[in-house]
């Protein structure tokens, strides 16, 4: 079945999408934090300091972004649940420090 779907719709599917329901956004992240963290050696990968299992300052970051996904779902090049399985493989996630994920957003155009 084919859906008619608008980028937006397809960036809060792929945030909040599990098979048969649709999950609450960090749902499955605050119990991936201390996994990613302990691959990590509790470093953060975009600065020196280390990391903390605390939802507030440490964040869950994709390596490419959810966005970046939904224009590959828009444009053809993957579908939609080859772009959800990228997307939340372990090769794409990563903890880092709250700071350092918004300023990461900042420099994303």
């Amino acid at each position: 079945m084919m859906i008619d779907c608008d980028k937006n719709m397809i960036v809060h599917l792929l945030r909040n999408w599990h098979p048969n329901r649709l999950r609450p956004q960090g749902f499955r992240l605050a119990n991936e934090r201390p996994r990613l963290i302990t691959m990590q050696n509790g470093i953060c990968p975009l600065c020196p300091d280390s990391l903390v299992n605390d939802g507030r300052v440490t964040h869950i970051d994709h390596v490419v972004t959810v966005q970046a996904f939904a224009d590959k779902v828009l444009q053809g090049e993957l579908t939609f649940d080859e772009a959800y399985r990228q997307l939340w493989e372990d090769s794409n996630l990563r903890a880092v420090h709250a700071k350092c994920n918004y300023d990461r957003r900042n420099e994303i155009p």
